[in-house]
């Protein structure tokens, strides 16, 4: 099992974990031309994701428009904690971006929110616990 597959795992169930309420906010949501919301969606986004067993996973996503990705993750205060993955994504809908690694077929989901991407599962299901915000990597 790669690294990549871990940190997902360990990101996905902490998040699932921390969901606490599940009432939703009602929100009204204008909707876009997914051709825009992908124009928009090109470039690099960045933040640290909360994490068990060290300080944080800092985390740069970098999305290019020919359907590519770069993804870097560094588990702070960890020797040898970097990791590095490209691949291409697909848009499910026109907010959950999927992350496929070609060389081992891993996926990751973000979903497209007001202020940069969150780390989402399948489904594009965003926390709602205490620490949601600090699921969001912003765009640069």
């Amino acid at each position: 099992m790669n690294y990549l597959t871990v940190a997902v795992a360990v990101l996905f169930f902490t998040m699932t974990a921390c969901n606490g309420s599940s009432q939703k906010k009602n929100e009204v949501v204008a909707e876009t031309p997914v051709e825009e919301v992908q124009e928009t969606l090109f470039g690099t986004y960045e933040g640290v994701l909360p994490a068990a067993d060290c300080e944080g996973i800092k985390t740069v996503l970098t999305v290019n428009p020919d359907s590519t990705y770069n993804l870097m993750i560094e588990y702070l205060g960890e020797d040898n904690g970097a990791f590095e993955t490209n691949g291409v994504y697909n848009m499910i809908g026109d907010e959950l971006i999927e992350l496929v690694t070609p060389s081992s077929g891993d996926k990751a989901y973000y979903k497209i929110v007001a202020d940069g991407v969150m780390l989402s599962d399948s489904l594009g299901t965003e926390n709602q616990g205490e620490l949601a915000k600090h699921y969001v990597l912003k765009k640069k």
